[in-house]
């Protein structure tokens, strides 16, 4: 056989046992490729889960990509440059860790917080991507197994940023009021004066837990910032939504929000926690990381 027609032959062989990949699917911008298939989401009934992660149930999920990182400051920077979008802003400009549409020194590589859902929305078109739902992130938090936290189900305060590891002891708040005794007027106001940019903030830069990556290698899953995600909050959701890609209510007043940040509890790190806010609030502990459909 001449090597002309044997290349044609082995062409031919292997496009029909592999045949290429649909342009979709292939990994972008590093993403993680998340499997079809079930997995447990939600706390089962007589938990310590909270009411509003209740009944749990075993839902399906298409393939999907998933970032492997929150934004970060550096890349939602080439976002607002390209697009003239507005930059992220506290709601005292004293803590607004952007100056003239850029971030400021040293923070490049942490998690863009201040930022909307609307906002969150807005980047994900741009990079041709979407927000993942909330079964899409809940999944790629934890697996198929049903682990509490993205690294297994023991808690340990030194693998996530959050209240506990600025601390160094777990915390858990109670109430309202324990939150501002630490944030405001205790032990955590004084870390965030001395540690904080600005003052305030204390994200770290993206993968700073690698020991803690999800069971797809999805880093900051627990804790740094909280993340946007695309559906409606509804607290009674889980007793009748669907098993199959389920999307979110079909209407509602907030925003789910997912992971925790680093103002957060230990309770707010685990994978089923949910969380809210007003679509065009731009909270200082969240941010967002995008999704993309496999097929």
């Amino acid at each position: 056989m001449s090597w002309l027609i044997y290349s044609v032959f082995l062409f031919l062989v292997l496009t029909i046992s592999y045949p290429p990949l649909a342009i979709s699917s292939l990994p972008s911008d590093n993403m993680a490729l998340v499997p079809v298939g079930e997995f447990l989401m939600g706390s089962p009934v007589g938990s310590d889960g909270l009411p509003d992660e209740q009944p749990q149930r075993l839902v399906y999920t298409a393939t999907f990509w998933i970032d492997h990182y929150e934004v970060t400051n550096d890349t939602y920077a080439r976002f607002v440059q390209e697009t003239g979008h507005r930059a992220p802003a506290n709601s005292n400009p004293a803590s607004t860790l952007w100056e003239n549409n850029a971030p400021i020194s040293g923070i490049g590589n942490h998690p863009v917080v201040n930022v909307s859902w609307e906002d969150a929305i807005a980047y994900c078109t741009w990079a041709g991507k979407r927000l993942p739902t909330e079964a899409e992130w809940e999944k790629a938090a934890r697996g198929t197994d049903g682990r509490r936290y993205p690294w297994g189900n023991e808690w340990n305060f030194k693998k996530a940023n959050s209240a506990s590891y600025w601390a160094g002891r777990t915390i858990d708040f109670q109430s309202g009021a324990d939150w501002d005794a630490f944030w405001i007027r205790g032990e955590g106001a004084k870390i965030s004066n001395e540690k904080g940019m600005k003052g305030q903030v204390l994200t770290m830069p993206v993968a700073s837990f690698p020991e803690s990556a999800s069971p797809y290698g999805l880093h900051d899953m627990a804790g740094n910032a909280a993340e946007w995600v695309q559906d409606w909050y509804n607290p009674n959701y889980y007793k009748d939504a669907p098993l199959s890609d389920p999307q979110g209510p079909p209407r509602g007043a907030i925003k789910a929000m997912r992971g925790g940040s680093w103002l957060k509890p230990a309770i707010s790190l685990r994978t089923s926690d949910r969380d809210w806010g007003t679509m065009d609030s731009r909270p200082s502990g969240t941010g967002f990381r995008c999704a993309k459909d496999a097929f």
